[in-house]
């Protein structure tokens, strides 16, 4: 199978070598891709060698050669996520993936999964790749197979058929195996042909099928784009999948609350409305924890190893974001009380005025090199807060208002937070040039505290209306740096 970035290599190499009669150098196909470094395309041809497609001489600038295997592309259904972990619940997205008609079975159905978790990794399987699986209902013992448990749940792991019971076996010596008795529902879902890499070199090539019916389905073209900063109306799921490994700095997430109180729900940025009289509000904040650690997942894979990830919010939701940071393993640093001084008072006086938000602040690994600003922590000269004693380090408890009317002036979105907030935020947990990314954008205050201090930003909302607002936002913000 070819990466994108493979594909459009080989596309090149075969063009130029058509047109010229000899192949292109390391060096012009980095240029034609705008790539950053020749390493990369070498590691790209390496790829393609390996793969049976390019023939390579060590001692030629030129010595790139086709075989003439190349193949047409097939495009077969991406279904969702499958856990390489413990179960989830697959998905059925209308996505597609390119694949080489050649290394598709002669008969039956196929179809494609992203893998979520690491429990094949000693298979060669790991996160974020995806696995190629042939549809059918049996299996050999040893075989990787997609696995329905108890009607609902997909799981990937090794099938063994043994005496009075089915063994799911992962390929993970950290990790214990599945063990499924006769009373437990069990049906086997397919077999694996072969996996796509995902890496920080290339992603698999995914596109939306265009004929979706959905209009909240996302579209992995920008909906406004300039240098540093970017905007997407989509799913953050889709968007998310679509970014490398590990090339993330920072996320701050202001995700949807009250989504249990029997009026509507949320799935990854949609609100999709719910009848009253069917809701059952345990089910609600199961499904609640559900759709949190969905997109915490999705976060954690495209984060470096040193990036951290804000999520703020109130009680309706902060607690089961803070779990579900935990069950993704992120490594927890702070939660910090926002004090609203001049917080909407409760008229009635039946309970207390909600005159904070928590935010939980959080690191993808432990282990990783801290490289947040130990200056500006310790010192504490923030240039919001001129009047701030020097040589104080920062305290977890930040008082600062809603934001101003000026800020509000191009549209109000129901949760936007003074940009005083976010600049703290963005100058705390980032470095000038790092990318930021804010899930649930609204009227991106995030893009903004990241384009003022050298960030580059991408901002992503299912909502048209809050897209237009941070566009006028950002372009007079831009128009008035220029001026």
């Amino acid at each position: 199978m070819l990466t994108k970035r493979q594909k459009q290599i080989m596309d090149f190499i075969t063009a130029y070598a058509k047109k010229r009669g000899y192949s292109p150098s390391l060096e012009e196909i980095r240029k034609r891709l705008r790539l950053r470094a020749v390493s990369t395309v070498h590691q790209h041809v390496n790829a393609l060698v390996n793969k049976g497609f390019l023939i390579k001489d060590g001692n030629s600038a030129r010595g790139i050669s086709l075989t003439g295997r190349t193949s047409k592309l097939v495009r077969i259904p991406l279904l969702g996520t499958i856990a390489a972990g413990q179960p989830i619940e697959a998905i059925q997205d209308k996505e597609t993936i390119a694949v080489p008609q050649n290394k598709l079975p002669r008969s039956g159905e196929v179809y494609a999964l992203r893998v979520v978790g690491d429990s094949m990794i000693d298979e060669g399987i790991r996160n974020g790749d995806i696995v190629l699986v042939k549809q059918q209902s049996v299996a050999d013992n040893g075989q990787k197979v997609v696995a329905l448990i108890d009607n609902h749940e997909a799981t990937l792991k090794k099938f063994y058929k043994e005496r009075g019971h089915i063994r799911l076996q992962p390929a993970n010596r950290k990790l214990e195996p599945i063990i499924l008795r006769k009373d437990r529902d069990f049906a086997i879902q397919g077999v694996v042909l072969d996996i796509i890499r995902e890496n920080s070199v290339g992603v698999s090539e995914v596109v939306l099928d265009k004929t979706t019916k959905n209009a909240d389905a996302a579209v992995l073209k920008p909906y406004y784009e300039k240098p540093s900063f970017k905007l997407y109306q989509a799913n953050c799921l889709d968007v998310l999948a679509s970014l490398p490994e590990n090339s993330v700095d920072m996320i701050f997430a202001d995700p949807p609350y009250n989504l249990s109180n029997g009026g509507f729900t949320v799935h990854a940025g949609r609100r999709v409305s719910v009848n009253k009289g069917e809701w059952d509000k345990s089910n609600g904040l199961k499904k609640d924890f559900e759709f949190h650690l969905e997109w915490i997942k999705a976060a954690r894979r495209v984060l470096k190893p040193h990036g951290t990830i804000w999520i703020s919010g109130t009680y309706h939701s902060i607690y089961q974001c803070g779990f579900a940071l935990q069950v993704a393993k992120f490594h927890v640093l702070n939660d910090i009380s926002w004090f609203k001084p001049n917080a909407s008072p409760n008229l009635s006086c039946r309970y207390f005025t909600a005159s904070h938000e928590t935010l939980v602040w959080a690191r993808k690994d432990k282990d990783a090199k801290h490289i947040f600003n130990y200056d500006l922590m310790k010192n504490g000269k923030w240039p919001e807060d001129s009047l701030k004693k020097p040589n104080t380090q920062m305290r977890s408890v930040w008082a600062m208002g809603t934001p101003k009317t000026a800020e509000k002036k191009f549209g109000k979105h129901p949760t936007q937070k003074p940009e005083d907030l976010l600049r703290r935020i963005v100058l705390a947990s980032t470095n000038k040039d790092d990318l930021v990314i804010d899930p649930f954008t609204g009227s991106s205050t995030t893009g903004i505290a990241a384009y003022l201090h050298g960030r580059k930003f991408i901002g992503i909302d299912t909502e048209k209306k809050y897209l237009d607002v941070s566009i006028k936002r950002f372009e007079e913000l831009s128009n008035n740096i220029k001026t």
